[in-house]
């Protein structure tokens, strides 16, 4: 399919290939060169303003019988951020085109056929090819796996200008990815670019929708977990933004180190960061509160560059640093949702954590979590790190069965591991990664995801 030309303020899409391919030199190019079938690639864009996300690709019932068509739907929080890594901003557009996909897909003749997801094709590539040979009557060949290089040269374009754009143009950057790698990369990591609030907005609008493709594995994982009377949480970028809030406290006690001493900010930094690796190694296991950590690494800071640590200014930094985090906390994007979801569905919550159990319960008292946390329980208190036992006395302090916990977390090595080691059935958050809901332990990349799995229908 390919578009009339009109004002550059419309898009208007021309329907005539699906009344008489023979018509269009694509086809006869395809045929000529002994092509089986022919794909005519069509997208939504990403402009509500111009008609781009709101048209019908396929006009009529019976379009979609003749067309057999397959629609491939990828996480709209990951497609988001690649829109805005080439400058496209406006999330209205993207809820437009998520709206628009998912009411074509209703109107598919065999929607569990016709619904590729993009996750699911990258992680299992023969299974969902084959899947849609099958679709297409087509056999499957173990080279439809395969990249050719140079990209593009193996398709046939409906013009010349086409061709161009696609192989020489290349804007935005667009095909970057598939020109970078030899093979199908399972996981491309993400540009990082959304706030809180835009996932919050696109997770709102367009989220359900999303996870309806994943149905099957959806209703498996929620059966999982309402049989789960308690649910365990890491803290620290797990249910708030730590590494952002703990860094803005740090520049800002450096910066007056800086200011005070003559010093340059980056060699503060350097310095900083490799005080914080040696004195935290022990994960906060040695009882000592959390002034008492922030001292020793100013302290030891200070020291490196022989630069005064009398007890006043010791103070001041101190306070700076706890006025700072305090006031740069922010929850994860959708926390408070799946904490009040589990609440409603009578789960027990605990929070295990590393970290001095003093910070971490004003954390929680702060960012309004105490109604909802039934337990915290830090490598602090327990004197013993996550690596080194910490999932193992919580549940036997509070006499829980690995059974009967679900635990969210998003570090592999520090939270996935030793909690399933234990028997725990795990959840990972992970914000950069594509979500698998097939993958054991189960990732997600916000936790509204995890709220609307259990909320269901």
């Amino acid at each position: 399919m390919g578009s009339k030309s009109g004002s550059p303020e419309s898009f208007t899409p021309d329907y005539s290939i699906l009344e008489n391919p023979s018509n269009h030199d694509v086809y006869n190019q395809a045929k000529k060169s002994g092509k089986r079938f022919l794909i005519c690639k069509e997208e939504l864009g990403n402009s509500s303003r111009k008609g781009e996300c709101l048209y019908d690709v396929f006009p009529t019932p019976s379009t979609y019988t003749t067309v057999r068509p397959v629609f491939l739907v990828r996480d709209p929080i990951r497609v988001f951020d690649s829109w805005k890594n080439v400058g496209w901003t406006d999330v209205q557009s993207l809820v437009d085109c998520y709206d628009n996909m998912q009411r074509m897909l209703r109107e598919a003749i065999f929607p569990k056929v016709s619904c590729l997801i993009y996750e699911r094709l990258v992680e299992e590539p023969e299974a969902e090819v084959k899947r849609i040979c099958g679709r297409w009557g087509v056999p499957f060949s173990e080279s439809m796996l395969d990249f050719k290089k140079p990209f593009g040269s193996a398709f046939v374009y409906a013009s010349e200008r086409e061709r161009s754009i696609y192989c020489e143009e290349k804007p935005l950057g667009l095909f970057a990815t598939v020109e970078t790698h030899d093979g199908i990369e399972a996981d491309v990591p993400c540009h990082g670019l959304l706030s809180n609030a835009e996932k919050d907005t696109i997770e709102e609008h367009v989220g359900r929708q999303y996870l309806r493709c994943w149905q099957h594995d959806v209703d498996r994982l929620r059966a999982i977990l309402a049989e789960k009377s308690w649910f365990g949480f890491d803290l620290d970028d797990t249910l708030h933004e730590f590494r952002k809030a703990s860094g803005v406290a740090t520049s800002a006690v450096l910066e007056e180190i800086s200011r005070k001493s003559g010093i340059a900010l980056p060699q503060l930094k350097e310095e900083y960061a490799k005080v914080l690796k040696e004195k935290t190694a022990n994960a906060f296991s040695d009882g000592k509160t959390s002034f008492d950590y922030r001292k020793e690494r100013f302290t030891a800071v200070l020291t490196h560059f022989s630069l005064p640590t009398d007890e006043h200014f010791l103070t001041t930094l101190l306070q700076l640093y706890e006025e700072t985090l305090t006031t740069s906390l922010e929850l994860k994007s959708g926390a408070l949702a799946l904490l009040s979801t589990l609440k409603a569905h009578g789960k027990i919550i605990i929070i295990m954590t590393e970290g001095p159990q003093d910070a971490q319960e004003r954390t929680v008292a702060a960012l309004g979590l105490g109604p909802y946390v039934d337990f915290l329980a830090t490598t602090n208190h327990f004197r013993v790190s996550k690596i080194d036992g910490l999932f193992a006395k919580v549940l036997k302090h509070l006499n829980i069965s690995p059974g009967d916990i679900a635990y969210v977390g998003d570090n592999e090595l520090r939270d996935m591991k030793p909690a399933m080691a234990e028997g725990v059935f795990c959840v990972h958050f992970a914000e950069g990664r594509n979500v698998s809901l097939t993958a054991y332990p189960v990732r997600i990349n916000t936790l509204r995801k995890l709220q609307y799995v259990l909320e269901g229908e």
